[in-house]
């Protein structure tokens, strides 16, 4: 019986976790928990700038020409003040300080300023009517706010940082896009190549938390409702096929210019930079009087409007918001690229189904969207999860959705062959657009380096509970 008790004892110990166990547990919920609430508050803002903006557009169409310009560059000012570590996605940040190289630069990159200065500059951007989204930013902040939460808790396991960081991007991709699922594929796929055993039970619940909050504060709703609009992929594949390599193309071109631009302005920019901004911005006011506004903010009421089938789409709107989208990554300022892309992908899709009247055009508008993201980033899986989440949870879609996402992504690798972060990541890496030097270590540093060193660089690893 005495038998019976203990090992009743050491089984019950074993599955409820050491002390240890709950402390990591604990970080990671909270930390998910913050994440949520945090991301609620940036898209809330977001969403008031943008609103403020499209306002004072209404009031006149030549009102952005004073307001955009001023606007950005006031924007690169603050950025360059408060740190360049804000600048762009974000995610490509992410990626960077996934590297095992890259290690000290996660205070940098992943501190409470950041986070300020992200949240805040993402909005202002808004206001002044940049082409850009806030699921990357959404990401950076994401993976900052668990990686600082982690340091509170002393976690400090390299692996535990990873998972961390993992955690973090992924819930705010999940918070952003009150989509869960998205937010576990989108760490898989993107943020870590794969789920580690380890490390999957915590870090999913992690998503789910912020999910969760994110439900219990703005309910549950779907960003572009349900659109109606099938695809029998046996009947329609002409139209998936061609939408589908129309779109690659475009996304892998689109990716090409990006960095090739970037790469062209970037000795400029450093010698002057607030030229590079002003000339920009006034590339995007002249898009936005050519097209009514509709290139302004993020895109989401254009490509709403789009899949009501309330205004039929052209070729205008299309390239004008892929170029808005550039021209407004190539300021600087901080802003992501998915929400512009599913826009620029509803544009596309519209006109294309426009060639296959047998053909749903809601239906291909939505694989368009799905399909012009997998061209951009390369990543068909996120891409085609995140345009069904948004529209419903529609798997009468979801075929249709996955061979457009999975063939623009492979036709999109003939025009520009790596992933779009992971180009950026490489170029970030490199020093470009940022200042990466080592900086000098302090003199506890070098004994805390000469103690590792001695003990063969070793840190001692424990898995992750769940």
């Amino acid at each position: 019986m005495r038998y019976y008790l203990f090992r009743t004892r050491r089984l019950s110990r074993r599955q409820l976790g050491s002390w240890q166990d709950w402390k990591l547990r604990a970080v990671f919920w909270s930390g998910a928990v913050m994440v949520g609430l945090l991301v609620v508050a940036f898209a809330w803002v977001a969403e008031l700038a943008s609103h403020t903006f499209t306002q004072i557009h209404a009031q006149s169409p030549y009102l952005p020409v004073l307001i955009t310009p001023v606007g950005m560059v006031v924007i690169v000012w603050l950025m360059r003040q408060l740190g360049t570590e804000s600048q762009g996605s974000g995610i490509p940040q992410v990626l960077v300080v996934l590297k095992q190289r890259y290690h000290w630069l996660r205070p940098a990159f992943l501190s409470l300023r950041v986070i300020l200065s992200k949240f805040v500059l993402t909005c202002l951007g808004l206001l002044c009517g940049a082409s850009i989204g806030r699921e990357g930013p959404s990401v950076h902040m994401g993976a900052a706010m668990m990686y600082s939460v982690g340091r509170v808790g002393r976690l400090n396991q390299k692996y535990v940082d990873n998972s961390l960081i993992v955690a973090g991007g992924a819930a705010g991709v999940s918070a952003a896009f009150n989509a869960p699922l998205a937010g576990i594929v989108f760490a898989i796929e993107e943020l870590s190549g794969s789920f580690e055993q380890r490390t999957s039970g915590t870090l999913i619940m992690a998503i789910i938390l912020s999910g969760v909050v994110v439900l219990m504060i703005m309910g549950h709703y779907s960003f572009f409702g349900h659109p109606d609009g099938a695809l029998d992929i046996t009947r329609d594949w002409a139209a998936i096929g061609v939408t589908a390599l129309v779109c690659g193309l475009l996304g892998g071109f689109f990716s090409r210019l990006l960095i090739k631009g970037s790469q062209f302005l970037s000795p400029y920019a450093k010698e002057h930079p607030y030229r590079v901004v002003v000339l920009c911005a006034l590339v995007l006011v002249f898009l936005g009087l050519i097209t009514g506004g509709a290139t302004y903010g993020s895109g989401y009421e254009q490509a709403s409007t789009l899949l009501s089938g309330e205004q039929p789409g052209n070729w205008t709107f299309a390239l004008a918001k892929m170029s808005a989208t550039l021209v407004s990554y190539f300021t600087g300022i901080p802003g992501g690229l998915f929400s512009p892309s599913l826009a620029a992908g509803a544009g596309i899709g519209n006109v294309v189904g426009g060639f296959f009247p047998g053909s749903s055009l809601v239906g291909l508008t939505l694989v368009a969207m799905a399909a012009f993201l997998a061209g951009v980033i390369q990543r068909p899986i996120t891409s085609f999860v995140i345009v069904m989440e948004l529209t419903g949870n529609r798997h009468d879609i979801l075929l249709p959705l996955m061979a457009g996402a999975l063939l623009s992504a492979a036709v999109a690798k003939v025009v520009w062959a790596r992933p779009l972060y992971d180009s950026l990541a490489d170029r970030l890496s490199d020093g470009q657009g940022m200042a990466l030097e080592k900086p000098q270590d302090k003199p506890a540093e070098r004994g805390n380096e000469k103690a590792e060193s001695e003990d063969g660089g070793k840190e001692p690893e424990r898995q992750l509970p769940g």
